[in-house]
């Protein structure tokens, strides 16, 4: 729902927008249901627990009538409606209502609570409980956390407000009905704030986990982000009955290169030895800064498939990729079994393999 169309402005900003990444929209979704399934019980135990103190004020405070049929009727009213708050508090803070349906259980709750203080109204004939049902729509703006129930229950709400205005006892119809779009219309606002700020909430966590799991420099995954990942690709090569392979991957004379040419020679040294790899993988395997100048890939497959990876790192074609003052890559490769084998295990492999053939190269350079 946009003001003009065309906007890039939204009445309600949507959590799960298509403008964004994936990635991003998924932390803003499970930021926006956790957000709401964390505070939905809170909100309506509090409810509860203000009705039911406003009913035990009330009969108190009115002794005279608190056994009148009329009074009664109200006091048991708010009796039941203050238990349904508490039922639905207790069954939103276990695992029997799906997420996606927490926000509609909420938005009826509120809706009972409405009509349940206009209909007091014609009872007792008096409006102040029609400025507490307004106070309630207010507050469901802030507290309902999702556009179209809120669109839905604030719909309802005013049309309630409305007969209650045009048939109770309040007086100045127009002045009360207007008195309900206001109050959902301060509502729709905070709804909007509310959001907003889950917005942005979800993509600064997004941000620290990419600053967490993110090599700065070449935008790899690094050692932490590595590991994140490790446990899902052994338990996919597990479920498929796959080796899993790491290559280790040194960039030689880096110290030389930054003591003749600088840091920042270095670091483009690093940059494009991280193009290079990454332009010789498959998409499914994993690549990580390991160290200033280590790199690993891990993935799918047998020594083989190591090998065929990396023969494209060994080819004139990527070799040129780097320069000469730094004398290439060296690469070592290490393959296993992940019932068996650890990624510490074939890392301390791979990268005995990579001395090794750096040894055998060394009279050949």
């Amino acid at each position: 729902m946009e003001f003009f169309a065309g906007s890039r402005w939204r009445l309600f900003p949507n959590v799960d927008t298509g403008a964004s990444s994936p990635s991003l929209n998924a932390e803003r979704k499970e930021t926006h249901l956790s957000t709401a399934t964390r505070e939905y019980p809170t909100t309506l135990g509090w409810a509860g627990g203000v009705l039911l103190l406003m009913t035990v004020l009330t009969f108190i405070g009115e002794p005279s009538h608190g056994f009148h049929t009329h009074y009664f009727r109200t006091h048991v009213t708010d009796l039941c409606v203050a238990l349904l708050l508490f039922v639905s508090a207790w069954l939103l803070s276990t695992e029997r209502v799906p997420r996606s349906r927490r926000s509609w259980i909420f938005t009826f709750n509120a809706l009972v609570l409405v009509i349940t203080l206009l209909w007091q109204v014609s009872v007792e004939g008096t409006a102040l409980n029609y400025t507490y049902a307004m106070f309630v729509i207010v507050a469901f703006g802030a507290t309902v956390l999702s556009t179209v129930p809120f669109l839905c229950g604030a719909g309802l709400m005013i049309a309630a407000a409305s007969v209650t205005a045009w048939q109770g006892p309040v007086g100045h119809t127009f002045d009360w009905i207007l008195v309900a779009i206001t109050a959902a219309g301060i509502g729709a606002i905070l709804l909007r704030i509310r959001l907003q700020s889950i917005i942005a909430l979800a993509d600064a966590t997004a941000l620290a986990k990419d600053l967490a799991n993110q090599d700065q420099l070449t935008g790899v995954l690094n050692r932490h982000g590595l590991l994140e990942h490790v446990p899902a690709l052994w338990d996919k090569a597990r479920g498929s009955d796959d080796c899993v392979f790491v290559a280790f991957i040194d960039i030689r004379g880096l110290k030389k290169a930054n003591d003749k040419f600088g840091h920042d020679y270095g670091d483009g040294l690093i940059l494009s030895a991280a193009q290079a790899i990454k332009g010789s993988i498959r998409p499914s395997d994993l690549l990580s800064r390991w160290g200033g100048d280590e790199f690993l890939v891990v993935g799918l497959g047998n020594l083989h498939d190591a090998e065929q990876l990396t023969s494209g790192l060994r080819s004139s074609e990527g070799q040129e990729v780097l320069n000469s003052e730094m004398g290439g890559l060296s690469i070592g490769i290490a393959a296993g079994n992940p019932q068996r084998d650890s990624l510490s295990d074939l890392t301390s492999r791979a990268d005995e393999d990579m001395y090794r053939r750096r040894t055998a190269d060394r009279p050949s350079q």
